[in-house]
Parts: structure tokens; C-alpha cells; sequence
């Protein structure tokens, strides 16, 4: 595959207070109306409008121009302008879009307790956090030609890249509720697309990985999916997130920006974009889970030159940069990437630069690993089931299009990292990359995330210091956690470490931080030896799938799941053990695997992360008699870790 190089280019768009209060502020549904008081002031006919942006965005500005409009609908290019009390939900589940006038929620919970804030040390530096959604360590700088991503590899070079990092739970929302707290999953209780860290009775008064920065009166700003939308509400604004008046000098007039997300003015604000592969007279080829983009019909189609979500997220963030270098105040800048979320939509540019599917190989291993309990598995949702792989062809139709999806993303992080360079602020910035999870490309039969094997759980982590000499054109095989990102953070930036009492007090934040890596010292016998994940699954069959019973249920409640899988990684091994689930007292059974559960054991030795067919789980070990002591051990371990978080 020949390298290809991509136009940097960067359209430039303000985002304000006055702006954000202009916007359309669009969702996919809304609940009804809780108090009999709602009516129709108005039925529009918005079908002629060019695409469902265009219509949304001007049954929107009819909203806004009647003076008894409280909130507006948009159903099959009818729009409909209404006046009453109407309740926004959760973004997803519908077809309809929908947002208010007046963005701002009601509540009668207590606001959640502004910290006094502590000013920051001499010489702090900046922090760059770049998030990317479902993106595994198939990257040019791991050693792959599968990606043309030049952007994160010269950003590799340049940094240090850890080649054992990991996640402590293989899905969006409890992953980032887990890293963006420094508090593992356990801890957040955040398991799913149901709860989420500022609850009340988890920790609506802990302090954010972001927030901790603002607290001592760093400027904050973000962009994108940091948190998972709605979890917690409004991308945890305005807790973590700088917003005031520009006089103010620890603020700026910048609220948060999410395209596809629930407003809250003036902390959030919702410009149009398109998320995924639903505008298809633009559609080169593709089905529901890709689709390659003409990009001069998408905006010749009325949607602007930027019109995909990621292209909203990128100019947002490249704006808060310059923004925050007018400011002068050290920043901590948060940027979140959907792609190569699903679906794999990107530009047609960057699947003309992966090979074509004939010329993409499809996994070597594409059977559940050999002897694994049926509660490690689950469908993948892109067809076959657990006694039929998909075909290999369309295996690797899928495949090409998840590289060029992640193609894409790397020039978004190049036009990023530019801005960076251009206002002069790349040599006192940390710049951390990384993953939310990991993916699985068909190895073992499994398609997206979602499981506690090492391809689920196993994501890029690249960190730039470049003041710290030996920090430079490294590769670190050292074992690191997610979980310790907060404290790497603040202990690069120059803060004091959360768990010294100076700001956070009684906060129990987790993890530790592995700046040490940077600074060229060797881990001790003591550090960073382990890594932890779990996962749940609850029994129920899907017809769709071949009849198969394992389901990661997104939206179940702990009263739910029939079993927790928790897994631990050392130097060697990834070792799991699935029990069954107290779904009264909410916690493990432990020892007690059931029918579905039991022990899983995999020999990494020859695994150097180059090799996404090497790192693949194949044959469980764990019922083999030369291994007994490794079991032994590493069960030990495994239970004293979780067992000390309940």
C-alpha cells in the first residue's frame, strides 16, 4: 500500500455563548408531555428541505421565531411547533429529532458543590487529551501497514508509546466514567448505558479528571465524546468544564462542544453535523455498519464543508486551542473522536488509501478461543454465530472499511496536532492519545468490544512530554492501567497528585501514576505488574444470532446480569474467571461459576503487539496440569484486587 498523504486543511468556525444560543439544539427523541398542558401551535411541511439537517435546523428557527414555542419536533419532514412542558430524553432510540427553545432543564437536585479553587504551581504545562471511540493499536507506529496514519505515528516518534496499556472495562460509558473519575468500574458502579459516576449515591461530589485541573483555576475546555453522552448528563458540564464571561480570567466564553449530544445552554452547545450513513445519495458504496462518502455531493447538499461529526469535533477543538493561547492561562483541552465508531463512515480519500477488501486479509483466528466458557462470548451483531464465523470475504469488507475509518481519524488528529504547532504551544503541552477500548475485528468470532479478552480490553496509549528528554522516540512494554490516567496527568502537568489531601480531600482517587515511564525509570518489583478488567453478561437468546444466549445487555441494571467476568493481565498471562451474579446483595458469587461460567487462562509470551493474530486468545489453558500454579497465583490476585473494591 503506498503512503499517502493528506491536505491539511481547517475551516476555522467560533463557538460562543451568543452562537451556542443560536444553534439548533437537536436530539433523535423526545418524551411526551408529562403535564397535559402541551399543543401544537404549528404544522409545517419541511419535506422539500434538502436533507434532515437542513429541515431540523429550520423547524428549529420556527420554534425560535414564536413567541409561545417551547419545544419542536421534526417526524418525516413534518415539523411541528409546540408550546407546554416537555421533557428532552437520551439521545438514540428513534427517528424523530426534537430539541427546545429554552435548553435548560429543570431540576430539584442540589447543585453539584464548587470546589475553592487552589492556583495552580510555576510552571505547570498544558494538557491535550485526544480520545478516539473504538480504536485498537492497529496503528503504523504498533508495527501495522493495514492504516495509513502518519499523524499518530509521527506523534509515537515523538512521544512515548506504551505497548501493554489497557482498559478496565470494554465498553464506552463505564470505561470513560472509569478513567475521566480515576476510579474503576467497581467503584463508578458504572456498568452500561444506564448509571453513571454523579449520582448520588456514587460520587456526585468527586472530582473529575478534568475538573481537578479547573479546580486549580486551568482553563478547561472540550469537544466531542469525552464522557459518553448522557453519562453523566451534558458531558459533565458545567462541573468540568470552564465557562464565563472572557473578563474573567480564569474562563472563557466557550461552552462545550458536542454535535448529536443534548444541549444545556449556555454550558453546551449542539451544532448540526452528520453522524453517520444515512445520507445516501452521497454514498460511494457501503451498507448499515460503512459507507464511503462523496464528500462534493454531501456539500453540495446544503451541509457545509465540514459536515461529518468528526470534522465538527476537529475545527471545534482547533478553535479552543488559538483561544486558549489569546488566553494565556494553562489549558487542559479535551478532544473526543467517534470514528472508527460504527458506523465506518469517512471519505472516500481514505478508503482509496487502505487496500482494497480483496487485497485485506481477514482474521486467522475467527473461532471462539478452544475450551472457553460460554459466558466469555457473545454476537457481535455483524451476522454468523457462535458455530459460524462470518465469511471470510465479508470479513474483510468490514475490515477494510474499520482502517479507513481510523484513516480518517488520524488526519483529524494531524489538523489538531497543527494547531498546536502553529500557536506554539506543542513543547509545553502533554499531549495524551489513546483509545476508550479495544476492538475485535472478527478474531474469535467476535465483532466490536464488549468482552474481557486481550484484543477487548488492549488500546493505544501514546503520551508526549517533550521537556523530558527521555521521554522521546520511546516504546514501553510496561504494564499501565486507564484508570491511571488522572494521575499521570497531574503529575506530568506539574499539579499536586490527587490523593495528597491539597484539593481533594477523602476523594480515593485510583490508579497510580506512571510518569516514572517517561522519566526513564524502571518499574520496581511492585509496580505496574498487573492489569485489571471485568465485564457482565446476563443469559438470553437472540434468534437473530443463531439462537445464542450470551448477551452484554447495554441497558441492564445489577439486578439483571446472571455473571461478572474479571480478568487480570501480568507480564505473561491474561487469566479470567466468570461467577455468577447475586443480583439481590449485587455482588460476585464467588467461586461458584454455574453452567455457563468458569476460569479462562492465555499465554501471551510470544505477544509483542505488533501482531493482532498473535495477541488473539486461542486456546484455554487453564485445565492444563503444567500450568496449575500459574492458575493458582494469578486467582489469588484476581480476587484480592476485586474483592477489596466491594
Amino acid at each position: 500500500m503506498a503512503a499517502v498523504m493528506f491536505m491539511l486543511h481547517v475551516v476555522v468556525v467560533t463557538w460562543s455563548a451568543a452562537s451556542a444560543q443560536s444553534q439548533c439544539h437537536m436530539i433523535s427523541c423526545m418524551e411526551t408531555n408529562k403535564h397535559g398542558n402541551g399543543n401544537v401551535l404549528d404544522v409545517i411541511n419541511m419535506t422539500k428541505k434538502s436533507n434532515n439537517t437542513a429541515a431540523a435546523e429550520a423547524c428549529c428557527q420556527a420554534c425560535q421565531s414564536h413567541a409561545e414555542c417551547s419545544a419542536w419536533t421534526l417526524n418525516s419532514g413534518i415539523c411541528r411547533v409546540k408550546s407546554g412542558d416537555w421533557v428532552l430524553a437520551k439521545a438514540g432510540g428513534c427517528s424523530t429529532w426534537s430539541g427546545t427553545k429554552a435548553a435548560v432543564p429543570t431540576t430539584t437536585e442540589a447543585p453539584i458543590p464548587t470546589p475553592k479553587p487552589v492556583p495552580y504551581p510555576p510552571n505547570v504545562k498544558n494538557v491535550l487529551m485526544i480520545l478516539v471511540d473504538d480504536l485498537r493499536p492497529e496503528l503504523g507506529i504498533y508495527g501495522h501497514n493495514t492504516t495509513v496514519t502518519p499523524n499518530i505515528d509521527k506523534l509515537g516518534s515523538e512521544g512515548t508509546v506504551f505497548t501493554r496499556a489497557y482498559v478496565q472495562f470494554a465498553f464506552c460509558a463505564p470505561s470513560r466514567n472509569s478513567f475521566m473519575t480515576g476510579r474503576r468500574p467497581d467503584r463508578t458502579t458504572c456498568f452500561n448505558f444506564v448509571d453513571h459516576f454523579r449520582e448520588a449515591s456514587i460520587g456526585k461530589t468527586w472530582m473529575s479528571l478534568p475538573e481537578y485541573f479547573k479546580s486549580h483555576e486551568i482553563l478547561t475546555l472540550g469537544a466531542g465524546k469525552l464522557f459518553h453522552p448522557m453519562l453523566p448528563p451534558y458531558n459533565d458540564a458545567p462541573a468540568s468544564w470552564s465557562y464565563g464571561d472572557a473578563s474573567d480570567p480564569n474562563k472563557l466564553n466557550l461552552p462545550y462542544v458536542n454535535p448529536g449530544d443534548t444541549p444545556l445552554e449556555p454550558f453546551v452547545t449542539v451544532p448540526p453535523g452528520l453522524s453517520g450513513c444515512t445520507e445516501t445519495e452521497a454514498i460511494i458504496e457501503g451498507d448499515g455498519h460503512w459507507c464511503n462518502y462523496n464528500m462534493t455531493i454531501l456539500e453540495q447538499k446544503g451541509l457545509g464543508t465540514q459536515p461529518l461529526w468528526d470534522q465538527v469535533i476537529m475545527n471545534a477543538t482547533v478553535h479552543h486551542i488559538h483561544k486558549a493561547k489569546e488566553n494565556g492561562r494553562p489549558f487542559f483541552i479535551g478532544c473526543g473522536f467517534h470514528r472508527p465508531h460504527l458506523p465506518f463512515a469517512a471519505p472516500s480519500e481514505f478508503y482509496d488509501a487502505v487496500a482494497p477488501a480483496s487485497e485485506t486479509k481477514p482474521p486467522k483466528y475467527d473461532r471462539p478461543p478452544t475450551g472457553s466458557p460460554m459466558a466469555a462470548w457473545h454476537p457481535g451483531g455483524f451476522g454468523g454465530d457462535y458455530n459460524n464465523s462470518v465469511p471470510p470475504k465479508q470479513a474483510s469488507v468490514f475490515r477494510r472499511a474499520y482502517y479507513a475509518a481510523v484513516s480518517y481519524t488520524d488526519h483529524n488528529v494531524g489538523l489538531v496536532l497543527q494547531a498546536l504547532e502553529d500557536t506554539g504551544l506543542s513543547n509545553s503541552t502533554v499531549v495524551i492519545f489513546m483509545g476508550d477500548h479495544g476492538w475485535q475485528l472478527g478474531e474469535m468470532n467476535e465483532w466490536r468490544k464488549m468482552t474481557n479478552w486481550e484484543l477487548g480490553v488492549r488500546v493505544p496509549l501514546i503520551v508526549r512530554a517533550p521537556w523530558i528528554a527521555t521521554s522521546v522516540g520511546v516504546k514501553s512494554n510496561v504494564i499501565v492501567e486507564a484508570v491511571s490516567i488522572f494521575q499521570t496527568l497531574a503529575d506530568l502537568a506539574g499539579l499536586p497528585p490527587p490523593e495528597s489531601g491539597v484539593s481533594l480531600p477523602a476523594q480515593n482517587v485510583q490508579g497510580s501514576s506512571f510518569g516514572y515511564v517517561l522519566r526513564g525509570i524502571k518499574p520496581n518489583a511492585t509496580q505496574n505488574v498487573y492489569a485489571f478488567s471485568q465485564f457482565p453478561k446476563i443469559v438470553a437468546f437472540f434468534k437473530g444470532y443463531g439462537n445464542q444466549p450470551w448477551d452484554p445487555c447495554t441497558k441492564c441494571n445489577l439486578s439483571t446480569w446472571d455473571y461478572m467476568g474479571y480478568s487480570v493481565r501480568n507480564d505473561r498471562w491474561r487469566y479470567t474467571e466468570w461467577f455468577l451474579w447475586n443480583k439481590t446483595a449485587h455482588l460476585p458469587i464467588w467461586g461458584a461459576f454455574g453452567a455457563g461460567g468458569g476460569a479462562e487462562l492465555y499465554d501471551h509470551l510470544f505477544d509483542y503487539g505488533a501482531d493482532m493474530d498473535v495477541a488473539t486468545d486461542k486456546v484455554n489453558l487453564v485445565e492444563e496440569p503444567q500450568y496449575a500454579q500459574v492458575v493458582a497465583n494469578l486467582s489469588k490476585v484476581l480476587k484480592d484486587h476485586f474483592q477489596s473494591d466491594h
